[in-house]
């Protein structure tokens, strides 16, 4: 379409002007409507002619839409745009706030499945997951506040001493917190969106 300039400012164009003014085949300054909606992925077009029909897309856009069907990821390290802006075509919906990807495993039972999840931010360990170590053990070898009222005996590498010997003159120390820790790999955080139509 062309558009020539007026003669006279200021006023609105009528039908007449606008057709004279906008050129395309149609010549009459009007374009025919689809009547229905188009199929998923077409967009609007005109023929040239003033009629306007729904077209699967062609070239660039095709090629692009063809690349990410639907189900693919799209990521994006600094722009929080919708694909379907950025790329013209899909439903686009954000994808998994908060976790990394991994590649499906069919031997392992945990990464067998599309969109299966697991892990946790952090881990507070089990008896079983500690390192094998040891605590210190502390006696006490005076005899004062002894219930029994006599001495004890007990051997160390230096000396012995004699008496009864009870468990409650024993202390081992206990160390740790039991606080669950920081289980994240290292990362970096993009856009992420999953195409859905």
């Amino acid at each position: 379409m062309a558009l020539t300039k007026r003669s006279t400012k200021g006023t609105a164009l009528t039908h007449t002007e606008l057709d004279a003014n906008f050129t395309h085949l149609g010549g009459d300054g009007s374009y025919v409507m689809p009547t229905g909606d188009g199929d998923s992925g077409q967009v609007m077009s005109t023929n040239g002619e003033g009629q306007v029909t729904f077209t699967t897309l062609s070239g660039v856009t095709a090629t692009i839409a063809n690349a990410y069907p639907v189900g693919s990821i799209y990521m994006n390290a600094s722009n929080a745009t919708n694909p379907a802006t950025l790329l013209g075509f899909g439903t686009w919906e954000t994808f998994s706030a908060g976790r990394v990807l991994i590649g499906i495993d069919s031997s392992d039972i945990d990464f067998d499945g599309a969109e299966e999840t697991g892990g946790s931010k952090t881990h507070e360990l089990s008896i079983a997951e500690m390192p094998q170590h040891a605590h210190t053990l502390s006696m006490n070898t005076s005899a004062d506040g002894d219930p029994d009222g006599g001495n004890r005996r007990i051997c160390t590498d230096d000396a012995e001493v004699s008496g009864p010997f009870t468990p409650s003159h024993l202390s081992m120390s206990n160390v740790g917190s039991g606080d669950a820790h920081n289980n994240v790999q290292p990362y970096i955080v993009v856009y992420m969106w999953k195409r859905t139509v």
